[in-house]
């Protein structure tokens, strides 16, 4: 073979199995946590709150939350929320001292989280995002 001859590609097969994972990994393809800071902007560069917009979000390992019971997957979200809380000493970078947390979950529903990863009621919070686009 040489470069550029294309190489015969074989259609994957997929199992029962992977085609059950796959559907239920989708599920949770906009699931994610917000740390909530109450940050309000001052004198930050917007391009310095665009690069550590990333530090406000948990990442979630989707591949525990699948074929899990609504109580177990909120028992996992807790975790990851206490563990990031301790992890990060309770502060984010510019963002500053962690308020509590926000779970964006499958249903489509907001859950709020205490810092000690309790679900807690009537807490209202509003997620504003700093993004940076170049435009060519």
């Amino acid at each position: 073979m040489t470069i550029g001859q294309k190489i015969p590609s074989v259609p994957k097969i997929y199992t029962e199995e992977e085609i059950q994972i796959n559907k239920e990994l989708a599920k949770f393809k906009e699931s994610y946590i917000f740390v909530n800071t109450n940050f309000k902007r001052k004198t930050e560069p917007i391009f310095a709150l665009a690069c550590c917009e990333s530090q406000r979000n948990v990442s979630i390992d989707k591949n525990k939350l699948i074929f899990k019971s609504e109580h177990e997957i909120f028992s996992i979200i807790s975790d990851a929320i206490q563990q990031h809380y301790k992890q990060s000493n309770g502060k984010i970078g510019i963002w500053g001292k962690i308020v509590n947390y926000v779970y964006h979950h499958s249903d489509g529903e907001t859950y709020i989280f205490d810092t000690s990863g309790h679900q807690i009621e009537s807490y209202e919070v509003v997620e504003s995002r700093a993004s940076l686009r170049l435009k060519g």
